[in-house]
């Protein structure tokens, strides 16, 4: 029989061992390297319950209790006009914490309600962050709610799927719980929580979290709206061609008529421009010249950058032609981004600045279009090289930096195409 109990307890232990096992083991926890972007305990933590409703004794001298009964020890005796702060009512009887470390329960009809508690209606909130709210939400939600901002993307146990869930059940509150305690997608988690403050009530702290949103996620959409720009430039894909400033419907004109297309930097000089004056040999070789079809790597940059100032409704900088590398790290057209900053990229940089580079002899450089970073933190830029493509900056590079280069008025570009 002492045997038969053993082995049952053993059994029982293991199974509570198990239990506890599994509890630390939450299969719906997804756990990643990356912190959580909001603890609840942070700046933009719920608000604490309002304040509560407080009481004082009417009675001369009354017992607070341990309990809600009579039958219950006796804590301490208080005077009349004792006050606390209402935490629980029983069967009449209420929980009281008077302080001091003096919490127990009191006979309600020994104390008078002296103030009710906090209504729970959010503050009265400035016009203007409501409606830049507002707009942000149908800002982002527009540019990024089908990919970035989708967050049924999400396996459906983890938390931000849960969130979501709950946010459009308007569980609020749970949802931004769950947004706080997300991990791994610090973005999403911090939009998630701005939508659910927003609808709680708290505008003004859903206001500090889209203002710290605006920024990467303007730089995501430029971005994109940039390489779809340089797309079609790419997937032709046009060929290099030293001094070539075709567009992509005159580059495929001139390739469909049977046209040379491309053409190297020593026959340019060799056959066409006079490096020691630069000015054509002849008319007869500027118009072969211009038979030739493809671009160069400033005239790519310039005709990706054209039709986003077009796009966007801004006038371009360079109103006539173009101008090479050596003119676009000029104070005419351009400014210095963090100057003196080596190696690239500056802290300042933004999608669609130029990376430049200065090889140092014949006037020759390199112009590159800013694209961003990819998840191993390589510079990305879209650039003409044999031809159009998107590439890594090779950090053999670096040696050649000049600096970045933000064209005049594509902030307002940005903005415009962002909007």
């Amino acid at each position: 029989m002492h045997r038969k109990f053993t082995v049952i307890f053993l059994v029982l232990t293991l199974l509570m061992l198990t239990n506890s096992l599994m509890a630390q083991n939450d299969p719906f926890d997804e756990q990643t390297s990356v912190n959580n972007p909001q603890s609840s305990s942070g700046l933009f933590a719920v608000d604490a319950a309002a304040s509560a409703a407080t009481f004082e004794i009417n009675g001369s001298w009354v017992n607070v209790r341990s309990g809600p009964g009579t039958g219950n020890s006796v804590l301490k005796t208080l005077p009349r006009g004792s006050e606390g702060t209402k935490l629980e009512e029983k069967n009449s009887w209420f929980k009281i914490d008077f302080g001091n470390g003096l919490i127990g329960w009191v006979r309600g009809d020994l104390v008078t309600q002296t103030s009710a508690a906090a209504p729970s209606q959010p503050a009265p909130v400035n016009s203007s962050i409501a409606t830049y709210n507002t707009t942000q939400f149908e800002r982002w939600n527009r540019h990024l709610g089908d990919d970035l901002l989708n967050y049924d993307k999400f396996p459906w146990y983890w938390r931000l799927n849960r969130a979501n869930k709950a946010f459009e059940k308007g569980n609020y509150k749970d949802a931004y719980e769950l947004a706080c305690k997300a991990s791994g997608n610090p973005i999403e988690a911090a939009y998630m929580q701005a939508m659910c403050l927003d609808k709680m009530g708290q505008q003004e702290k859903a206001n500090q979290l889209l203002k710290s949103l605006e920024k990467p996620f303007e730089d995501l959409v430029f971005s994109r709206k940039m390489q779809a720009l340089a797309d079609p430039y790419i997937n032709e894909p046009i060929v290099f061609k030293f001094g070539g400033f075709d567009d992509i419907d005159a580059y495929r004109q001139k390739k469909s008529a049977g046209n040379r297309i491309g053409l190297n930097s020593a026959e340019y000089y060799e056959k066409y421009v006079d490096i020691n004056t630069w000015k054509w040999r002849s008319n007869s070789a500027y118009k072969e010249f211009e038979k030739i079809g493809g671009i160069d790597c400033s005239g790519f940059v310039q005709m990706i950058q054209k039709d986003a100032y077009q796009q966007a409704g801004v006038k371009y900088p360079i109103s006539t032609g173009r101008t090479s590398t050596s003119g676009l790290w000029s104070e005419k057209y351009t400014k210095s981004i963090n100057p003196g900053v080596k190696p690239p990229p500056p802290p300042d940089i933004r999608p669609g600045d130029m990376i430049l580079l200065d090889y140092g002899h014949n006037r020759y450089g390199h112009s590159m279009i800013y694209k961003g970073k990819d998840s191993q933190g390589n510079i990305l830029v879209m650039q003409m090289g044999d031809t159009a493509e998107v590439h890594i900056l090779p950090a053999e590079k670096f040696q050649f930096y000049k600096g970045t280069y933000r064209m005049n008025g594509m902030d307002q570009v940005r903005k415009a195409m962002t909007a």
